[in-house]
């Protein structure tokens, strides 16, 4: 009787049980998994964007410190969306040298290939730069900033160039007395000599023929008599050759015309917060096509910073299709970008419109 008690009271985990358990301890698993991995691959971005960041300040102190030269300034270099490495060049110590720097694994520029360049005031030599960060894995952008006067900041846009108005210069006139311009003395050309004289013209001999002479000769002291007979030839008549015959030329074949294409424009600058500039478009045509062709539009380096639209998607011989760009909002989506536009069959080369996007 007690062991059949004892038997009653024991407990145990079903097989189903067991599964939901491990079902629920895997999922849990997963999450913090992924949640590590996530806040990690977000460190390595900001770390990236700050240490170049950090160059781009320490270059433009090295100009402004060495009151460099022209050609002499400090610049900082990166090749293009998906690349990995940048060029800082400075004096590091031993005078101005160029040295190469890699971002984080899985990070990347987002943004065309770009350079600034810090004068001895510390401004740029052009207009400015916005250079994006990303990281592949959370396909995410981390922008710098560098302003036309220099200043470089990360995530936003504190000193927009755009927003600075245009300094107008007047003109100030009268304020300097204008000297009276003495005049120049020209003198009177010498008149050259001219000869008038008409040459004389060489007299010309005029051949007698050909012919054949037999003469005889005697000297005595330096003097000499001679005989001599000479009897006229006629001329020997010269043969003239018969021409070869001409080769008749072939028909003449009509080459068939190359497919090409064109691109209206090779560049557009679109706005984040100006609702009139925030969509433009380009047209791309096709010539001297042929059968059905898909055309095709994406950012260059697999980026989507750009919203892309093809209308229409196929083009049956010759034609056009409009390719419609539009800005994304966020401070991740500025800066300078490439679209790649071609077709499928190819016809012609592959087309690029350059994309600027500001605030």
């Amino acid at each position: 009787m007690d062991r059949n008690n004892r038997t009653a009271r024991q407990h145990g985990f079903t097989i189903v049980q067991m599964i939901v358990a491990l079902a629920i301890i895997s999922i849990v698993s997963t999450v913090a998994v992924l949640g590590v991995k996530s806040s990690r691959e977000h460190f390595k971005m900001q770390s990236s964007a700050r240490l170049f960041a950090s160059y781009c300040e320490k270059a433009r102190a090295d100009s402004v410190r060495r009151h460099a030269a022209s050609g002499e300034e400090a610049s900082v270099e990166m090749f293009g969306e998906g690349t990995t490495t940048y060029n800082v060049t400075m004096d590091y110590g031993s005078g101005v040298e160029t040295r190469t720097f890699s971002l984080d694994p899985g990070i990347t520029f987002g943004t065309d290939a770009d350079k600034v360049t810090f004068d001895w005031r510390g401004r740029l030599l052009k207009k400015a730069v916005v250079f994006q960060i990303k990281s592949t894995y959370l396909d995410e952008n981390i922008p710098v900033d560098v302003s036309g006067s220099g200043d470089i900041t990360i995530w936003e846009q504190r000193f927009p160039d755009q927003l600075i108005p245009g300094i107008t210069i007047s003109e100030v006139n009268n304020d300097v007395a204008t000297p009276t311009p003495t005049p120049t003395v020209q003198q009177s050309p010498s008149p050259s000599p001219t000869s008038t004289g008409t040459p004389t013209p060489s007299p010309t001999a005029t051949p007698n023929g050909n012919g054949n002479g037999n003469g005889n000769g005697n000297g005595n002291g330096g003097i000499g008599n001679g005989n001599g007979n000479g009897n006229n030839a006629s001329p020997t008549p010269t043969s003239t050759p018969t021409p070869s015959p001409s080769p008749s030329p072939s028909a003449s074949v009509t080459p068939i015309p190359q497919c090409t294409v064109t691109l209206s424009t090779d560049g557009i600058t679109l706005s984040q917060s100006d609702a009139t500039r925030k969509t433009k478009t380009a047209t791309f045509t096709i010539m001297n096509g042929s059968g059905t062709r898909t055309i095709t539009a994406s950012q260059s380096g697999n980026g989507n910073s750009l919203t892309i639209g093809v209308s229409p998607a196929s083009v049956t011989g010759a034609g056009s299709s409009t390719i419609t760009v539009s800005a994304k909002n966020g401070a991740g989506n500025r800066g300078n970008f490439t679209i790649n536009i071609s077709t499928s069959p190819t016809c012609g080369t592959t087309q690029q419109l350059k994309v600027t996007v500001d605030n």
